[in-house]
């Protein structure tokens, strides 16, 4: 009866990962039963913009939709280009890219981790949890930033959406309805003698000329530098591990 049965490679990714997801979380299993739950998330802001544009209350996480569409001028966008080494080799640094603990890499001075969203599995995993999915297409993270040491925090919300592993290349936008639009692109290369070079490029707008040429450049490098340092060290342990 199931010889006629054709599953796409989507369908079948998604059943895979929720498959993984239910193995080891049972927060959220279904659409019927899968909400946010804004006392799990430590950041005010973040509760604040999730609740204020109703996240919470959706009962399907496709409803998310990332600001970057095809056929957008790129023209239009401000640009911003920043080149960064690790002392690692291009297979350990892009595996650890890959399956880092977003909870340890946005946990430090200026970044934090709020919670993640699957859209493919339509489940939700917040910061507390001791483990979490790879990441994937289709996930959307939601961000605490903490400016001038925590005196302003910005919420901030963009979802993963191109993974290249021929080009070894991550690509994210940020959700419509976000203060700035647009999308990043971190591609990794073999710089030689163990070590990889990482292309971090990001184009955005917002509407705001001071925002665009002056504050989203002097704290989006503050950001970038951070994430990236973070990660060298994520990087040297799990090479030592």
């Amino acid at each position: 009866m199931l010889s006629g049965l054709f599953l796409s490679p989507k369908i079948i990714k998604c059943l895979i990962s929720f498959s993984l997801i239910f193995g080891i979380s049972l927060q959220c299993v279904s659409q019927s039963h899968c909400s946010i739950n804004l006392k799990e998330i430590h950041q005010r802001k973040v509760r604040r913009y999730i609740s204020f544009r109703g996240i919470d209350q959706m009962q399907n996480f496709n409803l998310l939709q990332p600001s970057w569409k095809k056929g957008l001028n790129i023209s239009d966008f401000h640009h911003n280009e920043k080149v960064f080494f690790l002392k690692n080799s291009l297979s350990d640094v892009w595996k650890t890219y890959r399956n880092i603990n977003p909870a340890e890499t946005w946990n430090h001075h200026s970044i934090r981790l709020g919670l993640l969203i699957s859209k493919c599995t339509n489940s939700v995993t917040y910061s507390r949890n001791p483990v979490f999915p790879e990441i994937d297409t289709g996930q959307v993270y939601f961000l605490n930033l903490r400016l001038i040491k925590g005196i302003f925090n910005i919420p901030v919300a963009f979802e993963i959406t191109n993974i290249d592993f021929s080009l070894q290349l991550m690509e994210f936008s940020y959700i419509e309805n976000n203060k700035s639009l647009g999308k990043q692109s971190i591609r990794f290369f073999d710089n030689g003698e163990g070590e990889t070079r990482i292309v971090h490029q990001s184009y955005f707008r917002s509407g705001s000329g001071f925002r665009d040429n002056f504050l989203y450049p002097l704290f989006h490098k503050k950001f970038i530098r951070e994430f990236h340092r973070n990660m060298q060290r994520s990087s040297n342990k799990s090479k030592v591990a």
